[in-house]
């Protein structure tokens, strides 16, 4: 197995509260906690990694809860904070305007996915997650992305 260099930092069991909650005016209701399988903070943005070891009976079955659903509330859920609270303090200035912490959102599953691309959510197996992260050019430096995860880190589990 690759490993990511030291410039990317991994939390694992991602969860936060929020009060006041978060509105999220696509769902016409509030956010008042999101949790997330992995964030993955790396010079390219920042990954939302929700995993699965789902079969394939699983993947087709219409009583389990959408992963894409889940992990779009919580990108837009950490977005609001990230974007909102502290990219100005953490992000070196451009002289063209602000700059934006990127999030995306992978679900990764562990031996097959389903044949079906998702808005805004990409669905990888495990085997193709490591060259997929590879290839975002970096935007953040080092000091950015280590700020971005101590920030995470010290919200983990706390009340926001």
């Amino acid at each position: 197995m690759r490993r990511l260099s030291d410039d990317y930092i991994l939390i694992n069991d991602f969860t936060c509260s929020f009060s006041p909650p978060i509105f999220n005016k696509q769902e016409n209701g509030y956010i008042k906690s999101i949790q997330i399988d992995h964030i993955l903070i790396s010079p390219a943005g920042i990954f939302l990694i929700e995993t699965k070891n789902w079969s394939e009976r699983s993947l087709n079955s219409l009583n389990l809860r959408s992963p894409v659903e889940q992990i779009k509330r919580t990108n837009f859920a950490l977005f609001k904070i990230l974007n909102e609270r502290i990219a100005n303090d953490v992000l070196d200035r451009h002289h063209w305007g602000e700059r934006k912490i990127s999030i995306r959102n992978l679900i990764v599953l562990i031996d097959q996915k389903p044949n079906e691309e998702f808005n805004y959510v990409k669905i990888l197996t495990l085997k193709e997650l490591y060259k997929y992260i590879q290839y975002f050019k970096p935007s953040l430096s080092v000091m950015e992305t280590h700020l971005i995860a101590n920030y995470l880190l010290k919200i983990n589990g706390q009340n926001n």
